[in-house]
């Protein structure tokens, strides 16, 4: 039975990658438009996102996971809507980055055009999708992409702002040396190169306070 909230092409398009992504593990979540594989440290997800117009449909697919530990104690200090926390993500982001583009949508019309992005969107997922999540749903992972360079902008991430939360989040979790150092430079970059509004500062600081005071014993 085709659920509510998706269309009737997004439904065609999760039925033709559900045999594939179930034997990895995932299941189809039609109300979060998601497959999603959980793991003990949280989930890992591709996300179809369905963008329909008169004539024809765009499709797009993202890759997301979650760290629960790095998101119960970023996510109080976001924007995100507080019922929003069970699903929030550590990282989104299109899986056309992993090959080089800014984004990529598919134009779907009829069976033929599905059936080509259903095998696009296969091939990418064996290439380069599901081993990306693997390797980033590990906490060491996440923070050596968004804290290893942390002078630069992460590509891969969609939210910059969100990147800076997350950033001081993993590296007080991992104990890193560095962490209060982190803290200044990502607090300086939210302000000088990002331009963040003065209410994110603010919690940026109300975040910052409380990983200082914060014990993980």
């Amino acid at each position: 039975m085709q659920h509510p909230n998706i269309s009737a092409q997004e439904s065609q398009i999760a039925l033709a990658l559900a045999p594939a992504l179930k034997s990895a593990g995932f299941d189809w979540l039609p109300r979060l438009h998601q497959f999603r594989r959980s793991h003990e440290e949280g989930f890992s997800c591709l996300i179809l996102s369905l963008s329909e117009y008169e004539t024809d449909s765009l499709i797009e697919a993202h890759l997301g996971l979650r760290i629960d530990h790095v998101e119960n104690l970023a996510f109080p200090f976001t924007n995100g809507l507080p019922g929003f926390q069970p699903d929030s993500m550590s990282l989104v982001t299109p899986m056309a980055r992993l090959f080089g583009k800014r984004f990529e949508r598919l134009t779907v019309t009829d069976e033929a055009s599905i059936g080509e992005a259903v095998q696009h969107f296969r091939e990418q997922l064996a290439e380069k999708g599901l081993p990306f999540l693997q390797q980033y749903s590990r906490l060491q992972s996440l923070d050596e992409l968004i804290n290893d360079n942390p002078q630069a902008t992460v590509p891969l991430l969609h939210n910059q702002i969100n990147r800076c939360f997350r950033a001081i989040v993993t590296a007080k979790l991992l104990q890193r040396p560095d962490f209060l150092q982190l803290t200044a430079h990502y607090r300086q970059f939210l302000e000088e190169e990002l331009y963040a509004p003065a209410q994110t500062l603010e919690k940026y600081e109300r975040l910052r306070h409380f990983l200082e005071q914060y014990s993980m014993n």
